[in-house]
């Protein structure tokens, strides 16, 4: 389109000229000591631009044989790195495949033509520990490092991921460290500390991270909640165990606001505190709350504490029931209050309503328990019969794979997408 443009504007120049030059011809003179030239104007302009185009060439040949070995080294390097990069796509779906072997071998080979062989060397490494050959992974990780600038941070990351699936864990400790100097607050660092502080049980440390963790948004916020909340639990555990009442006051004194409101947090704090005899104090943290936030782990908490005044925490929870009157958990948590104030009737009501509402494993064990208490022993057999089948019937739900089969449909609509109608298939543990 330029061209034609060029060629267009050419032309009517051209034509402008011819007419101007036909009415006045015009003249110009070169002289020079005794010696001078006189030609048209209309001869001196073409010459002119002859000369110029000339020029041009020449000027342009000059720089295409000067610059050919600039873009012949260029198109070599260009065609290296599509070649690394084929090589790095093709060992990723070897990978992908459970190939190792066959992708170490292309991702080797073709890192070694690329002039930034990096990612290359970090997913051979990855094919490496497949195999269980962890010196080669060292030395895969060796060569990425020295593939190119800035590559400390991503081989680090790599080598530290490794080694924590490997169960390295002090050589993981050390790396971290460096990454921690080298890019603090990095997300991926934070999130293999987080990983690496979960499998060597070290809660103490985990829950320390958390602030760093939130403030990054390593994690979504019920994974954030979760990761802390079994953390603390582990840990309070511990402290439980070695009767450190202080201690675990200490601590939760100095958990940020967020993770005192947390669910998860509060009932290991309560089940601590009952375990160290500490039930009246627990039965006021759950009791405020649950005043809060309804939750209902809270509320089954609740039911189980072995409080000094029993009346006193059954009022509190039939005050709950304004609000959640056909709530299963909060009638089960009602049966067991009852049950140890030894209100048998009472009890007896609260537990046959949690069944009616929604029917549990834990509520005909606790009617079981009751009916045998109170001497009827073929209702409380049949209790314990219901509530085991119940519990049984529910751990075969959760381990089967549920199928489900979507027949294909006939005629045209059968074949919208050029593709049939396959089974669906989906675990229940997925």
């Amino acid at each position: 389109m330029k061209s034609l443009i060029v060629i267009f504007l050419v032309l009517i120049v051209s034509a402008v000229a011819t007419l101007m030059f036909m009415e006045e011809p015009g003249y110009v003179l070169f002289a020079y000591a005794d010696m001078s030239v006189q030609t048209t104007m209309a001869f001196f302009i073409i010459a002119l631009v002859v000369i110029l185009a000339v020029v041009y060439g020449l000027i342009r040949f000059l720089v295409g044989v000067f610059g050919l070995p600039g873009r012949m080294s260029e198109k070599r390097q260009q065609k290296k790195a599509v070649a690394c990069q084929r090589g790095l796509a093709l060992g990723l779906a070897e990978m992908t495949e459970g190939r190792y072997a066959k992708a170490e071998k292309l991702l080797v080979q073709s890192a070694k033509r690329g002039d930034s062989p990096m990612l290359n060397y970090l997913s051979a490494a990855r094919a490496a520990q497949m195999q269980g050959a962890y010196d080669r992974r060292d030395e895969y990780l060796r060569q990425a490092s020295q593939s190119g600038s800035n590559t400390e941070v991503a081989v680090g990351l790599t080598q530290a991921e490794l080694q924590i699936a490997h169960g390295e864990h002090a050589q993981a400790v050390s790396t971290l460290r460096h990454l921690n100097d080298v890019a603090p607050g990095n997300q991926q660092l934070l999130r293999l500390k987080a990983r690496l502080y979960q499998e060597v049980n070290d809660s103490e440390s985990l829950i320390t991270l958390m602030p760093d963790l939130r403030k990054t948004r390593a994690f979504d916020n019920e994974t954030l909640d979760k990761l802390e909340a079994d953390a603390f639990s582990a840990q309070t555990r511990d402290i439980a165990a070695a009767n450190e009442l202080g201690k675990l006051e200490g601590i939760w004194v100095n958990l940020p606001k967020v993770s005192r409101n947390n669910p998860g947090m509060i009932a290991a704090y309560a089940q601590a505190l009952a375990a160290m005899n500490e039930a009246d104090r627990a039965e006021a943290v759950l009791r405020a709350a649950i005043k809060q936030h309804w939750d209902e782990n809270l509320v089954r908490l609740y039911g189980k504490l072995a409080v000094n005044d029993v009346s006193r925490a059954i009022g509190y929870a039939e005050g709950w029931l304004r609000d959640h009157r056909r709530d299963a958990v909060l009638l089960l948590t009602l049966g067991r209050l009852c049950k140890q104030a030894k209100v048998w009737g009472k009890a007896r009501g609260y537990l046959e309503a949690s069944i009616s509402a929604k029917a549990s494993p834990e509520a005909y064990r606790e009617l079981g328990e009751l009916l045998d208490q109170v001497g009827e022993e073929k209702l409380a057999q049949d209790a314990y019969r219901k509530g085991l089948q119940l519990a049984v019937d529910g751990a075969e739900a959760e381990a089967a794979p549920a199928v489900t089969a979507q027949p294909a449909k006939k005629g045209k609509k059968a074949a919208k997408g050029g593709t049939a109608a396959l089974p669906s298939l989906s675990s229940g543990t997925a």
